[in-house]
């Protein structure tokens, strides 16, 4: 009788603390101003035509979560920076006008995921209430995938000694509490299936920002620039790890892909931030991030 008592307090505690992990962000219940964020066949992006130029916030699960997503309004075109959803399939890309794939294709479960792109105008931070959050689900993007395979106009093509990272920082009350980080590739090889990340040494948190970092890098004016894409794939945000989970093994980086080659010899590239726009400095010609000449 005692050992039925005692299961059912243990099942009872595993309940509360689940209670305090859950729900878990799957893109697919997400909403801004009271409007759902709907993507179909037909329109698999949302990237917020209706934000305004600067930070906006969404939610997931009824306010669960608060993303955000930054809306470039510039001269030439509008960018897009922090987390956009889509539900797009394709797992190729021939560059920068193909950016919100999974190297998968697809999500991890059901339509949308979400792809982050680093921020030119300074970090900002995904918020939740104080949890512990077991982990997600991280992918790299198609395009840089096809970038790191290839090389382009901004990047260099990976060898064996590159190496592209994530790094996860933990946030509570404000102030850093730890860092967790996901090698997308390394040693030849990089992540192309869904694969999951253990956020649980972080302890009870409140929030979480991501960084990116890469051997193909450079320094400008004292700042340090990464010239590799920096995107990223995620999905299920708060999920536990599945019972029984072996993490994929990466994928080895092909001697040629059928994307697009960059056949023009490397030039190195400076991204910098001037008047409010993201401009590259190229050949002592500058342009948008779009590949524009200004």
């Amino acid at each position: 009788m005692k050992k039925i008592f005692f299961l059912a307090a243990v099942a009872l505690m595993s309940t509360a603390m689940l209670a305090d992990v859950l729900p878990v962000a799957d893109f697919e219940n997400a909403q801004y101003q009271e409007e759902g964020i709907w993507t179909t066949e037909e329109a698999p992006y949302w990237y917020g035509y209706d934000l305004v130029d600067g930070l906006s916030y969404w939610y997931c699960n009824d306010y669960t979560y608060q993303f955000f997503t930054y809306k470039d309004v510039q001269e030439y075109a509008t960018y897009y920076y922090d987390f956009v959803v889509t539900r797009d399939q394709a797992n190729t890309s021939t560059g920068w006008a193909e950016p919100y794939r999974s190297a998968k294709g697809g999500a991890y479960k059901g339509d949308n995921f979400a792809v982050w792109c680093m921020n030119f105008y300074g970090v900002d931070t995904l918020e939740f209430d104080s949890r512990l959050v077991p982990g997600f689900f991280v992918n790299n993007t198609a395009y840089a995938v096809n970038s790191m395979c290839n090389g382009d106009s901004y990047a260099k093509k990976f060898t064996d000694e590159d190496w592209f990272k994530l790094t996860i920082h933990g946030v509570r009350e404000g102030a850093e509490v730890g860092t967790v980080d996901v090698d997308l590739a390394k040693e030849g090889k990089y992540i192309n299936e869904w694969t999951y990340v253990d956020l649980s040494t972080l302890g009870e948190i409140d929030g979480v920002f991501f960084t990116m970092s890469s051997s193909d890098s450079y320094e400008y004016e004292g700042v340090t620039y990464m010239n590799t894409p920096a995107y990223f794939a995620m999905d299920n945000f708060g999920d536990t790890m599945p019972l029984g989970y072996v993490a994929p093994e990466m994928a080895e980086f092909p001697a040629s892909t059928e994307a697009v080659v960059n056949t023009k010899a490397a030039v190195k590239a400076v991204k910098v931030v001037r008047n409010g726009q993201v401009i590259i400095l190229r050949d002592n010609k500058a342009f948008n991030i779009l590949g524009a000449e200004l």
